[in-house]
C-alpha cells in the first residue's frame, strides 16, 4: 500500500483544530462534574491541562452560544447552561470551527461552488458526491453524541479502570 503525502499537495488535513478539541474536553469536564457546579476557568485549566488564558476565551464564545452560563462571586465560575443529554458534540465543533465538510463545495452552511475549470457541473461531480457522504457520516456521528452519552462513557471508563488495578 503506497500513501500518498497530502501536504505538497497542497491539501489540508481534515482534523479537529485546537480551539475545536478544547472546547469539546472543557464541556466534558463541565458535563463529568458532580452536582450543579461551576468551574472557573483556572480550575478547569487543572483539570484539563488546558492554558487558562487560552481556555478563557473558548469560554466566553461558548457563553455567547448559550451552551455555559457564567456564574459570579467566590462560587462562581462556568457551567453547562443546558443538561449534558442537551448539547452535542456536532454543535459545539461548529461553533468553534466551522462546517463540518472536508470540501467548501460540500458545505451545507458555507456552500463554495468548484471553480469551473475543475468541475463543470456540480450535479455530475463524483468528488462533491464522495464529500458529501463524508461531510454527511461526520454530522450523523457527531450531532447524535451528546455530552451527556460522553460522560456517561468517561465515569465508565473510570470504573472499569478502577476495577482493574
Amino acid at each position: 500500500m503506497h500513501i500518498i503525502p497530502t501536504n505538497p499537495l497542497g491539501i489540508r488535513d481534515m482534523k479537529l483544530s485546537t480551539r475545536g478539541d478544547y472546547a469539546t474536553r472543557a464541556l466534558l469536564e463541565l458535563s463529568t462534574a458532580e452536582g450543579p457546579v461551576a468551574l472557573s476557568v483556572h480550575q478547569l485549566s487543572d483539570r484539563t491541562g488546558i492554558p487558562a488564558k487560552y481556555l478563557e476565551q473558548i469560554m466566553m464564545r461558548l457563553r455567547s452560544a448559550r451552551v455555559v452560563r457564567s456564574r459570579r462571586g467566590v462560587h462562581g465560575g462556568y457551567e453547562l447552561a443546558r443538561g449534558p443529554g442537551e448539547i452535542t458534540v456536532g454543535e459545539v465543533v461548529r461553533l468553534m470551527d466551522g462546517p463540518l465538510a472536508p470540501s467548501p463545495c460540500a458545505s451545507q452552511s458555507a456552500h463554495v461552488p468548484c471553480p469551473a475549470y475543475r468541475c463543470p457541473t456540480e450535479a455530475g461531480c463524483v468528488l462533491r458526491g464522495l464529500w458529501t457522504d463524508v461531510r454527511d457520516a461526520i454530522a450523523d456521528v457527531l450531532d447524535k453524541t451528546t455530552f451527556g452519552e460522553l460522560a456517561d462513557r468517561q465515569r465508565n471508563a473510570h470504573r472499569r479502570e478502577a476495577y482493574s488495578i
